[in-house]
């Protein structure tokens, strides 16, 4: 069995209205039931999730440093909204803040708060979004990593019909920028790809980072060592050091010379296992071809070329 290596906060706090899993919280031990429920079961973190009202989630916070638990808030909102997160110390604020421009009262607030900042440029609130700059700029069908390990029909309905604007009327460029300022001003900035297009999306965000005037050391940075310190997992993940876990990527093209060739993946290493990337089949001391993915079995993707069939073919 392979797969990549996944931490889940579990099943969200979710505090509005309209889904099966709601979290009401009214008061400190509500919060206290549910954050137990959620440790009981191996989570170490949760996630605060449109709780509406402030004191829903300070309670949240409360519940959390009495069971040492970390909490990552859903940051999508009003602007006023996410400084309270930051003011009340949340682990960090996940997605980008609303606004176009930042300046000094909240890089003053924010810098020694030891509050973490991810905020998703690839769907970055406030104009269209970065996922749509790659769509633009790239054919994104055409990338053979992707035709190999995703259903055809799952790419080309996002990427074949794209959108054609300006640079400029793309914000992820202006939210990267801030994300740029607050770093510099001490907030770990960390990447988050939000599970957009499989497999580019966190190169995709690499670069963003670099659009919005990171140095290659400092996107790479967010994306390895200051994640895995954002969710407390810096022992085990995010650096290469004797004692970690051994998962880690060889790459042809220095990314320190440029940004885009983080995607030049020639091996990846899951847990000491050694695979050939454009394959997946596994090299090394264990050499294995990899089973067949359900889509390039007979009948796997219904809407492949080559395996389907008109009503006047029969």
């Amino acid at each position: 069995t392979l797969s990549p290596r996944i931490f889940s906060t579990g099943t969200i706090l979710y505090g509005a209205q309209g889904v099966g899993y709601r979290a009401p919280i009214d008061t400190l031990d509500d919060a206290r039931s549910h954050l137990r429920r959620m440790k009981a079961v191996g989570a170490f973190s949760v996630k605060s999730y449109n709780q509406p009202r402030r004191d829903q989630r300070q309670k949240v916070l409360q519940a959390a440093r009495e069971l040492g638990m970390l909490v990552v808030p859903e940051g999508g909102s009003l602007f006023h909204h996410n400084m309270t997160m930051v003011v009340d110390g949340h682990t960090g604020v996940e997605h980008s803040l609303p606004v176009g421009r930042i300046y000094a009262d909240v890089l003053q607030l924010w810098g020694p708060s030891k509050v973490g900042y991810t905020p998703t440029l690839g769907v970055a609130y406030g104009g269209l979004m970065g996922e749509e700059y790659w769509y633009q700029k790239t054919n994104v069908w055409e990338n053979p990593r992707l035709a190999a390990f995703v259903p055809r029909r799952v790419v080309d309905a996002a990427s074949r019909r794209r959108l054609r604007v300006p640079d400029e009327e793309f914000n992820h460029m202006r939210v990267a920028k801030a994300a740029k300022e607050l770093n510099d001003a001490g907030v770990s900035v960390q990447l988050g790809a939000h599970g957009q297009r499989e497999g580019l999306a966190a190169h995709w965000e690499l670069s963003m980072f670099g659009q919005g005037g990171m140095s290659p050391l400092q996107a790479l940075r967010a994306g390895t060592l200051a994640g895995a310190a954002y969710l407390g997992l810096d022992k085990e993940l995010g650096s290469l050091e004797v004692g970690k876990l051994a998962d880690l990527i060889v790459l042809d093209r220095n990314p320190l010379e440029n940004l885009s060739h983080t995607d030049s993946v020639r091996y990846t290493m899951v847990n000491g296992r050694l695979f050939d990337a454009a394959t997946m089949n596994e090299v090394g001391n264990h050499p294995r071809s990899r089973a067949k993915l359900f889509f390039e079995q007979e009948g796997g993707d219904a809407w492949a070329p080559g395996m389907t069939h008109t009503l006047e073919e029969d």
